[in-house]
């Protein structure tokens, strides 16, 4: 199963205890501002991706989507699968989540939805 990644300055927003299989756990607080990584599967909501203190799979601190709020996007919002080539921009669709369009999907159906609406304008 492929991934995305992003690359973003953080602020944690509550309190929030991590731990990984290899070093101490350790506790992030409410205000640490820090640069972590957005993990996340094609097609799920943002709100299901975590955030990643690395790219160490095994070394890695992982936090809860709601515990960071972002302050700075340093990229990528595209993304696309080493394995499968499969590619999107993180987009927001209609039910105001953000999601990784692959594909193109989500760009395509608004595309079409705003023909649909000038034709039954006309």
């Amino acid at each position: 199963m492929s991934a995305w990644m992003m690359r973003a300055r953080v602020r944690v927003v509550a309190d929030v205890a991590a731990s990984n299989p290899y070093t101490r756990p350790r506790v992030y607080r409410a205000g640490d501002e820090l640069e972590m990584l957005l993990r996340g599967l094609p097609g799920e909501p943002m709100a299901s991706a975590q955030w990643w203190s690395s790219a160490d799979v095994n070394g890695a601190y992982i936090l809860p989507f709601e515990a960071v709020a972002v302050l700075e996007p340093l990229g990528p919002t595209w993304v696309k699968c080493g394995w499968c080539e499969a590619g999107g921009r993180i987009e927001r669709d209609d039910d105001g989540l953000a999601y990784v369009d692959v594909g193109s999907r989500i760009a395509q159906r608004r595309r079409a939805a705003k023909v649909a609406t000038r034709e039954d304008r006309a």
